[in-house]
């Protein structure tokens, strides 16, 4: 008896364990967020910083922005400074191309991070009305989540919401891939192009 019994403490506490889990990680990103949006940090992320910090790194600058895109964008540091800094940096071409790898891993922390601390939440939780969209974007996630990503880029609340959501992952990839591309084209050849001619 005293094993089914340790073994039923066991489950519930696991479920317990891991909501405190999460709960504690999202307070340490909401306590990191505010530090870093509240300190003079951001006045220094100007395109013209992030060009000679990346130039002394070398080799090295292309994966420190991939990474700095993939975990500041999702706190709130806008695309358009990394996209602008990187044609700056290595010219459009490249530039797009290591935006555009960022943009993606941005996306993938935001929709990976929303997944672990609130899917389960959110579901046991959604209004009828909302079930019926939601259901829409495990069958027909690719479309929805390309428009959304035309018209509202890499907008913070909307890929948590895709997080929380039933869309899967690939979907939601492979949308992301090309539906980011075209801003990140305008940034890297236009954007940076007027940057750069502004501060001529």
């Amino acid at each position: 008896m005293a094993g089914p019994l340790l073994r039923s403490a066991d489950v519930e506490r696991s479920p317990r364990r891991s909501r405190w889990l999460r709960f504690a990680a999202g307070l340490v990103v909401l306590a990191a967020a505010i530090a870093l949006l509240t300190s003079d940090a951001v006045a220094s992320l100007s395109a013209a910083a992030i060009r000679s910090q990346l130039l002394a790194l070398g080799a090295w600058g292309p994966v420190l922005f991939v990474l700095a895109f993939a975990l500041l964008q999702p706190l709130g540091i806008a695309a358009h400074v990394f996209i602008v800094a990187a044609s700056l940096v290595w010219g459009p071409v490249p530039g797009l191309l290591l935006s555009w790898v960022g943009a993606l891993a941005a996306s993938s922390t935001s929709f990976w991070f929303a997944r672990w601390m609130g899917h389960e939440w959110v579901q046991a939780r959604l209004p009828a009305k909302l079930q019926r969209w939601d259901a829409r974007l495990a069958t027909h996630g690719f479309r929805t989540v390309l428009v959304m990503r035309l018209l509202l880029f890499t907008f913070g609340p909307m890929q948590l919401m895709l997080g929380v959501s039933q869309v899967r992952f690939a979907s939601y990839l492979a949308a992301s891939a090309l539906g980011l591309l075209p801003m990140i084209a305008l940034d890297s050849f236009v954007g940076a192009g007027v940057v750069s001619w502004f501060f001529e």
